[in-house]
């Protein structure tokens, strides 16, 4: 009798968490992925999408990276319009990424390189070299195992519960999703999506600008000090492997409304134009080239900033590919 009652509550039991199982990867599947799809990791995976695309092709490749800025101000299809008139004919890829920093670009390194680009720009601001800013996002890594390959020195770069995320298997991953619930109840509420529709659509006022570039804890004013922290250290080697499986890399410091630019420290420009040049990368700065009225905040620009970008971008490949660059 005992044993028969033992027997209804463990069926009871497993019945329940069979259910329950069942009910969270409907949930993950129907509710959480596709919300997934709609925020960074679907910037992430469609880059990953172009190497694999593109591996083995014969050189006709340009890549941008970079943060949100080169998402927002670099048009592909204005620098190949460009192009075509210097009888140029390139495949160009606007491969940004929000949040964007040199250490989580190693974990595209190798498919960059199967890829085989003629050239790589790379476009950040002081911000994505200070000791200060985040490494990497967790979920900017929580996806990637068995999608990427990364070498000894790249993963020395990261911490362990960096790694261990790079290195979910399928059950984690899924279990990692659990964080995406509420966010993605929102999103489906509408709530989420039009606060970022909001952001993104809205013009800031000249007011609104001068209110946050005021702002002394704004993240973006991460100062860039004389170290050798693990941004600076990624930089080097991921340009220095472009360069050695004959990638042309050129940097971009990308640009700012002059009311941002003018809250950066003169100390900060030194340390990062010092660290630049001893790279021996090839670089332009754009940070001070254009007004106010071409950015749509104070670091992305608008539709009219971003085609007079697009355009300088495509006349500096230009004159890459024909070797007159200077």
């Amino acid at each position: 009798m005992i044993t028969s009652q033992y027997l209804k509550i463990a069926l009871v039991i497993s019945i329940s968490l069979v259910c329950a199982f069942i009910i969270y990867f409907a949930i993950i599947a129907c509710l959480v992925n596709p919300y997934i799809q709609t925020h960074t990791w679907k910037q992430i995976s469609n880059n990953l999408d172009v190497y694999e695309s593109n591996s083995g092709t014969s050189e006709n490749s340009i890549y941008f990276l970079g943060n949100s800025q080169v998402i927002h101000d670099f048009d592909p299809i204005v620098v190949q319009d460009y192009l075509k008139t210097e009888n140029l004919t390139f495949r160009v890829y606007n491969v940004g990424v929000d949040d964007d920093t040199p250490l989580q670009r190693l974990t595209e390194l190798q498919g960059i390189i199967r890829s085989k680009p003629k050239i790589v720009i790379i476009g950040f601001s002081y911000t994505s070299f200070s000791n200060l800013t985040r490494y990497v996002p967790d979920d900017n890594l929580a996806f990637l195992s068995g999608r990427i390959v990364m070498d000894r020195y790249s993963r020395s770069l990261y911490t362990k519960e960096q790694l261990a995320l790079i290195d979910q298997n399928v059950i984690e991953q899924q279990i990692f999703k659990r964080k995406f619930i509420i966010p993605a109840i929102r999103s489906l509420l509408g709530i989420h999506l039009q606060e970022r529709e909001n952001i993104v659509n809205d013009t800031m006022s000249l007011e609104q600008k001068n209110i946050i570039a005021k702002n002394p804890y704004d993240a973006f004013l991460a100062p860039v000090y004389q170290d050798d922290n693990p941004q600076k250290k990624a930089f080097v080697y991921l340009t220095g492997e472009l360069a050695r499986n004959n990638i042309s890399v050129i940097y971009i410091n990308m640009p700012l409304d002059p009311l941002r630019s003018d809250t950066i420290p003169d100390s900060t420009r030194y340390n990062f134009f010092t660290f630049m040049n001893s790279t021996g990368v090839k670089n332009y700065d754009f940070e001070k080239r254009y007004a106010g009225y071409d950015f749509h905040d104070l670091v992305h620009q608008s539709k009219y900033g971003r085609e007079k970008f697009s355009k300088a971008i495509a006349s500096i490949i230009s004159q890459e590919v024909n070797g007159d660059a200077v």
